[in-house]
């Protein structure tokens, strides 16, 4: 139920109350809203609850009674007359108690600033409390409540609105609640009296609310939209638009009117029909950015749902001046919620040109910002695209930055699509990403989320959170909806959202779009049924095609990227639409990331490992275009890295079994994918069978690096199969640009890079008419590709053991080239076997060899030995206080210290990051253990070495 809007009150009592102090038994309410579970009502005349540090326990005598009938929660009192009481709301949102909140009472406005804003009222006989009215969806009033309290009784009540009388008053209820429901909802504003006479002849008045202003009705001016359209002629005066059917009148407040809602600020409203209704008004004197929200109906203040620049009363005090220079400052108080700024014409950005690549050349690197630099601005991210044009990339993806809650958010929960969040920094520096990226040719695209949206949305606020509200589902209409399912089939939605991504496209000069949860753009409830929601859906294709449409209509070459996994017929249909007319036709996500884990950890049961998906062809996905954007990793998928080297096999024959045994992956003498060397190496493997196959690629940030691998689980995603000190899915992950610096890791960067650009510079391994063969279920994976007289095969071993290599070289072809090794081959007989995980590319034509030193094949980590110390040397040993480690690290390098009793408990750790090359100390002071004998541990890179240590009495 809405939360009754109610203003001043004043009571007029025509006779005085007795002189005598007595008691007068007093029912306060509460309308439920949200989702608490409880409600309290602390107060002076109850102890405060009572309340232990704010707590208060369920079933405490403060406790309100939940009336279904009138759906409300009541709390009786004898009060004494003539006396005055501070009290508040207590809210449970769980069932113990422990999340709660304290309120002011929102159905009386009478407070005391002074003391933590507690709510007050003064006890009269005959009196009336909290007279409130109810309203609907559109602001119409369906009743009226009041409690009316006396020690006579009552012999009659009237309720004039607007000053006319009603029929019919109903009596009290036996708590002394007055309710009146209207035969149809009044207006939406209006101006309330109840007049209460007892028996006695005493009588009360209580009013509340205001009448509504005149309206009047004009036609807006031609070339006015909804949201803020200047006047080119006259650029410091702007006309505000609204679309809101169904409420009664709206003002402009802002910085032009010092945020009151004066006669000259009421819009116009242009009312075509009663269900298409725009408020409007012109604002003259705009001298620079300007703060405005929209005062609906006297009571509700919202944000413009068109609004490019956003004020938040509570998250931009987060935002330092580094990262957003000269940031409006939020007006306080003058209003309260979001609130909107208008933006100023600049002169126009000019713009790189730029030819973006064909959509089968694209290989997309998704990024989050907050995650992926410690500054977290737009402006540090373009300082860091020298190192992305490095390694091939052609495309950046940003998962989403227009205005979302809070600040650190992954960004799908979405509020205002149109605005850019003020997190990442100003929205020209969002300009000058992009533009600088086009220099390098590289494409940006953004995700967006237009499958829902959440509080405070106008799209919620101005209708409200239920089913009446036209804008949104409740409940949402799939099962993996969260927030509020938008409902796509609204004629205004689809405005609203077609102006969203035409702004980006001309205002950003963005590529395209990734259209998060695209599935869920469906009116047909399947909350029951998720197999139902993947089928063909026809309203959803109509819904995207409708909007490809008008994207490509803007920008011919955009691209329109869906994460849909819907029914392959419907796939298919929307990646092909437009290509008759010259158009590029979406292109689906196409999540290949178990087939891939499931091969560099080593397991190929099952057909797990089979990699066939990962192409869009004939022997994949059987798609004639390359449509499909094969990922290995995504934000939503767990890190592969993090999987070899948690979960990785090891050689059979070491530990007799296919699972490596976590306490002995110290064991140099077998093949062990949990080796960082081997596990980046395994990474270089699924590399060469991911981008070499021709169609759109995309890989996730710091993937180059082998990032997600901790001890601690801090580069974990998945919480089922994370340490419980692993962050939040969503949560904040540790930016590791330290990684760099670790030889090995670089090297899987640089191998990234060559193959990349191996891909960039022969058309064989991205030109979609590209013949390919695929061999890719077995543990020994390969493919064979043709173009015109270039002739490409492929091989590698994902299993852990050597393998013989399947690859014929016939003779009479004449030279053949293998670009790892970069050797000259003319081969009639059969290759050498392949040791574990290693890979081969051979091809009938030179394409050069991979860079010195980038790969390890058959990689064990002795291979590093010259480069890694051996011991560390411990002193004294035995000790009484403290020992001391040293050592010299030749290199930079990870580095960890542990010490464990004898049990295997670790006790102390003593360091573990990377470190620069040098000598090294490490104190270990123990305060409090047992004298005995403990054992310390080092591995640096992946070399371990420890040791027994001794603590005297």
């Amino acid at each position: 139920m809405d939360r009754a809007w109610v203003s001043a009150v004043v009571l007029a009592l025509v006779l005085p109350c007795t002189s005598v102090s007595q008691p007068l038994q007093v029912t306060f309410r509460w309308s439920p809203e949200g989702n608490a579970v409880g409600a309290f009502l602390p107060g002076e005349f109850n102890g405060w609850g009572p309340n232990i540090g704010g707590f208060i326990a369920p079933g405490a005598v403060s406790a309100m009674t939940y009336d279904a009938d009138m759906d409300q929660w009541l709390y009786s009192a004898p009060l004494m007359v003539g006396e005055t009481f501070q009290y508040k709301v207590h809210l449970h949102y769980s069932a113990d108690g422990s999340e709660y909140a304290w309120i002011s009472d929102p159905l009386n406005d009478r407070v005391n600033p002074a003391d933590n804003n507690n709510s007050v009222v003064t006890i009269t006989d005959p009196m009336v409390f909290q007279l409130a009215p109810r309203t609907g969806m559109n602001g119409q009033i369906r009743e009226v409540l009041a409690g009316v309290f006396s020690s006579a009784p009552i012999s009659s009540i009237t309720l004039e609105i607007n000053g006319e009388a009603m029929d019919g008053m109903p009596f009290l209820s036996s708590s002394g609640v007055f309710r009146y429901a209207f035969p149809e909802a009044a207006a939406c504003s209006a101006h309330l009296r109840l007049t209460a006479v007892t028996t006695s002849g005493r009588s009360v008045v209580a009013e509340v609310g205001q009448r509504p202003p005149q309206v009047v009705d004009r036609p807006r001016p031609a070339g006015v939209v909804d949201g803020v359209t200047f006047d080119n002629a006259a650029p410091t005066s702007a006309t505000l638009s609204l679309y809101a059917p169904g409420k009664c009148f709206v003002h402009a407040i802002g910085d032009f009117n010092d945020w009151q809602p004066g006669e000259d600020y009421l819009m116009y409203r242009d009312a075509v029909s009663p269900d298409s209704v725009h408020w409007w008004l012109t604002v003259e004197g705009l001298t620079g950015e300007t703060a405005y929200q929209y005062l609906i109906d006297g009571q509700l203040r919202i944000a413009d749902p068109f609004s490019r620049k956003l004020l938040d009363p509570v998250h931009d005090q987060h935002i330092t001046a580094a990262t957003y220079p000269d940031l409006m400052p939020y007006p306080h108080g003058m209003t309260q919620g979001m609130v909107s700024v208008i933006m100023p014409p600049r002169e126009p950005f000019i713009w790189t040109p730029f030819e973006p690549v064909t959509q089968g050349e694209l290989v997309i690197y998704e990024l989050l910002i907050r995650d992926f630099l410690g500054k977290h601005d737009f402006s540090t991210l373009s300082d860091t695209l020298g190192y992305l044009e490095r390694l091939g990339i052609n495309a950046i993806e940003l998962m989403p930055v227009a205005e979302f809650g809070g600040n650190l958010n992954w960004g799908y929960q979405p509020q205002f699509p149109l605005a850019v969040d003020k997190y990442y920094g100003p929205a020209e520096d969002l300009k000058r990403f992009v533009d600088e990226a086009h220099k390098r040719g590289i494409a940006v695209i953004l995700d967006v989320v237009y499958n829902h949206v959440d509080l405070p949305s106008p799209l919620i606020t101005l209708y409200g959170a239920t089913d009446e509200n036209p804008w949104i589902n409740v409940p949402a209409r799939h099962p993996y909806n969260v927030f509020f399912d938008i409902n796509h089939e609204d004629s205004f939605i689809r405005e609203w959202l077609h102006r969203a991504n035409a702004y980006w496209l001309t205002e950003f000069n963005v590529d395209g779009f990734r259209f998060d949860l695209s599935k869920g753009f469906t009116q047909v409830d399947t909350r029951d049924d998720a197999g139902r929601w993947g089928a063909y859906d026809v309203s959803r294709v109509a819904i995207l095609k409708d909007m490809a449409a008008r994207i490509w209509f803007v920008n011919p070459e955009a691209y329109v990227i869906l994460e849909h996994f819907a029914a392959d017929r419907e796939e298919r249909e929307l990646a092909g639409f437009g290509m008759d007319r010259g158009l590029p036709g979406m292109m689906v996500w196409n999540n290949v990331h178990q087939p891939y884990g499931e091969a560099v950890m080593g397991y190929h049961i099952g057909g797990k490992s089979d990699l066939s998906r990962s192409y869009f062809g004939a022997g994949g996905r059987g798609w004639s275009h390359p449509h499909t954007i094969s990922y290995m990793e995504s934000h939503d998928e767990q890190w592969l890295m993090y999987q070899i080297r948690r979960y990785g096999a090891c050689e059979r024959a070491s530990f007799g079994g296919s699972f490596c045994d976590p306490g002995r992956d110290d064991n140099f003498g077998t093949y062990n994918t949990r080796h960082l060397g081997t596990a980046l190496e395994r990474m270089k493997l699924a590399g060469v069978f991911f981008f070499l196959l021709p169609g759109p690629r995309m890989m996730w940030q710091f993937g180059e690096l082998g990032y997600g691998y901790g001890d601690r689980g801090e580069q974990c995603l998945r919480p089922s199969r994370c340490p419980p000190t692993a962050p939040e899915r969503t949560g904040s992950k540790p930016i590791r640009w330290d990684y760099r610096n670790d030889p090995l890791r670089a090297r899987l960067y640089d191998f990234y890079g060559a193959i990349l650009g191996l891909r960039h510079d022969q058309a064989v391994f991205r030109d979609p008419t590209t013949d390919v063969t695929l061999q890719v279920k077995s543990s020994v994976k390969s493919f064979v590709l043709r173009r015109g007289g270039t002739e490409v095969r492929v091989v590698g071993n994902f299993d852990i053991e050597a393998q013989p290599n399947p690859i014929a070289l016939a003779e009479g072809n004449g030279y053949w080239y293998e670009y790892v090794s970069g050797d000259s081959l003319r081969s009639s007989g059969a290759l050498p076997e392949l040791a574990p995980g290693e890979y081969r590319i051979y091809s009938n034509v030179r394409m050069g060899a991979a860079p010195d030193g980038v790969v390890s094949v058959g990689y064990s980590a002795e291979v590093e030995i010259a480069s890694i110390p051996t011991a560390v040397e411990v002193y004294p040993n035995p000790f009484l206080n403290e020992v001391r480690f040293e050592a010299t690290v030749p290199v930079g390098m990870s580095v960890k210290l542990e010490i464990y009793d004898m049990v295997g408990r670790r006790v102390a750790l003593l360091v573990d990051r990377y470190v620069q090359a040098g000598r090294h100390r490490w104190l270990f002071a123990p305060d409090g253990y047992p004298a005995g004998a403990y054992i310390y541990r080092m591995r640096a890179a992946d070399r371990v070495t420890g040791g027994t240590l001794t603590l005297m009495q």
